[in-house]
């Protein structure tokens, strides 16, 4: 009996076996025998035939009397949440707290979580982690874009017909041919395989298209590619090559450049297509026709993320050309082609000892020739200088590019503040990435502006978020809108005084202040209010509220400087 019989439908009687309720209450096995033989009060089995079956109302009832323990709580559970809710959440059962069912965001975490811990063993024992990852995505791949060969995969677990269906479709080669012939011929392999094949089986739903995030419970396709990518990326930890971008952080790059249906998009490094796949979703969400041809394009820095956007590209509804296999070569700045309406970008950070792949000379750069221990400012170079006449560009920066003080790089921030090419800064937090914990400002670029009275926008968005876990924060939808929502209104008041908006504050700053603060383009060095004067022999008590208040102003500016120092110390490397 797989769980999805256990569960029934409304007015249905719900019988579980012991597996079945383990898993629904995130916990090893052998937990369930051990609640039996240590609890008397444990629900009684209403059937022993073929196994022991138990009633999932009672189960519920007696594990809401039994709190989670800190160390095994789940992302979204807080202190006091009982093994009864997840249980309930899991299988969908009302909450004891009302007559209504759990929210629908609250069961997609539930089914999401326990993907993932039916995975985990398979990621933590393999030989080849990399490659483990690469064979979960290429079949739940399958499961979006060819879903009648996904059930001829799911009824056999041969590694033979995977080979032979694998081999016929556009993204064949998203997998190494050295993986598929593993798959087919390693025994190890062929085991690991056909765990997947059956995990995935369980939890997602094939075929459902990129506009959904689950069909009852399971997650759609879409949905699960989205969540395993970052799911593999926290699991991973690090990466010698392109650091995977948060999902709410690339869909707000894409709504702040707004890319039209006839604008020319490029993705200089486009990673594993979380960007582009984002700005798919965006044109969907829109009623616009997917792109096709050459309006979107990207360019991937290694082999393995390339298979993947290769992948996530197709299982978003439109496989792209990303230009083939890359060489392997995170020393190469290049962004080729152009002029583009849009470029969104996450740049390796820092790269030492880079080179341009079009061999610029010392003096061909337009605002300067970069550090050759860092390429940040020659990625926001090439970026500024691809787009077209109305271009817009939104890039991944590191926060010490705001105020780096190295001769060359603030040489070439002051040019780009003077010559009209920074548009606004949105700074967030540490922990957004899931492979550093390094935090992050989003660059937003356009073309030369010569006038005098020009302003560039500096916002701080690290309140937009929200911790997910002891060690990971994302950026939520109100968040994002807020954001958005901010800097289209500085824009189409061409500058002006900011309205702040929830818990983001916001400046627009003159190019006569940025000159003072010798081009500073940190949020706080211009949102910190001005010193009250202190010098009365007796001050009163609001100046001292006031004072105190600034106290803690400047702690919280000295900990963000010394954040800033300790990057410097230890180089976000790609």
């Amino acid at each position: 009996m797989t769980l999805d019989h256990a569960v029934g439908g409304a007015g249905e009687r719900r019988l579980m076996t012991r597996l079945e309720i383990a898993q629904a209450a995130g916990v090893h096995g052998a937990a369930v025998n051990n609640w039996m033989r240590r609890h008397p009060d444990f629900p009684e089995p209403v059937s022993t035939v073929p196994a022991d079956l138990f009633a999932a109302e009672d189960v519920a009832e007696w594990l809401d009397n039994r709190k989670i323990q800190r160390d095994e709580r789940r992302d979204g559970e807080t202190a006091g949440t009982t093994y009864g809710q997840r249980f309930r959440l899991t299988v969908g059962l009302a909450d004891v707290r009302s007559d209504e069912k759990v929210a629908p965001d609250m069961v997609a975490e539930a089914i999401k979580a326990d993907l993932w811990k039916n995975l985990e063993p398979g990621f933590t024992q393999s030989q080849d982690r990399s490659m483990f990852q690469e064979m979960i995505m290429a079949l739940v791949c399958v499961q979006a874009i060819a879903p009648k060969e996904w059930t001829r995969i799911a009824a056999t677990r041969s590694p033979d017909v995977f080979a032979h269906v694998w081999s016929a479709l556009p993204t064949a080669d998203g997998m190494r041919p050295e993986l598929l012939d593993r798959i087919v011929r390693d025994g190890w392999w062929q085991a690991r395989f056909r765990t997947g094949v059956e995990v995935l089986k369980r939890w997602v739903q094939p075929d459902t298209g990129a506009s959904q995030e689950r069909v009852g419970r399971r997650l759609t396709a879409a949905a699960a590619f989205d969540y395993l990518l970052d799911r593999f990326a926290q699991a991973r930890k690090s990466s010698d090559d392109e650091y995977l971008t948060p999902h709410g952080v690339a869909h707000l790059m894409v709504r702040l450049a707004d890319p039209g249906p006839k604008d020319r998009v490029y993705n200089p490094c486009c990673g594993s297509g979380e960007i582009v796949a984002a700005m798919l979703d965006h044109r969907r969400d829109n009623g616009a026709d997917l792109p096709r041809g050459h309006q979107v394009s990207g360019h991937a820095l290694a082999s393995r993320a390339w298979r993947l956007a290769v992948m996530n590209t197709a299982v978003h509804g439109c496989p792209l050309d990303l230009g083939g296999p890359p060489p392997d070569d995170l020393k190469i700045v290049d962004v080729r082609g152009g002029p583009y309406d849009v470029v969104l970008a996450n740049p390796p950070f820092t790269m030492p000892d880079w080179r341009s792949a079009t061999g610029i000379a010392t003096d061909g750069w337009p605002y300067g020739e970069p550090s050759r221990h860092n390429a940040n400012f020659a990625w926001l170079q090439l970026i500024a200088t691809a787009l077209a006449p109305a271009g817009r560009a939104v890039v991944v920066m590191p926060s010490n590019t705001t105020s780096v003080t190295t001769s060359k790089s603030r040489q070439i921030r002051a040019e780009m503040v003077e010559q009209g090419v920074v548009r606004c800064i949105i700074e967030l937090p540490k922990q957004m990435f899931r492979e550093t914990a390094s935090p992050l400002t989003l660059w937003l670029l356009g073309r030369p502006v010569q006038r005098p009275d020009r302003e560039v926008l500096l916002i701080d968005a690290k309140k937009a978020t929200d911790p997910a876990g002891k060690t990971h924060r994302i950026l939520t939808d109100a968040g994002s809108r807020h954001i958005v929502g901010l800097y289209r209104a500085w824009s189409e008041a061409s500058g002006g005084r900011v309205q702040a908006t929830g818990d983001i504050t916001a400046v627009s700053v003159s190019l006569e202040r940025l000159r003072e603060h010798d081009h500073d383009l940190t949020p706080s060095t211009y949102l910190r209010p001005p010193a009250p004067d202190v010098t009365s022999r007796s001050p009163s008590l609001t100046t001292l509220r006031a004072e105190l208040r600034r106290l803690d102003d400047a702690a919280d500016a000295a900990d963000y400087a010394l954040d800033r120092l300790l990057d410097r110390l230890q180089p976000w490397n790609a």
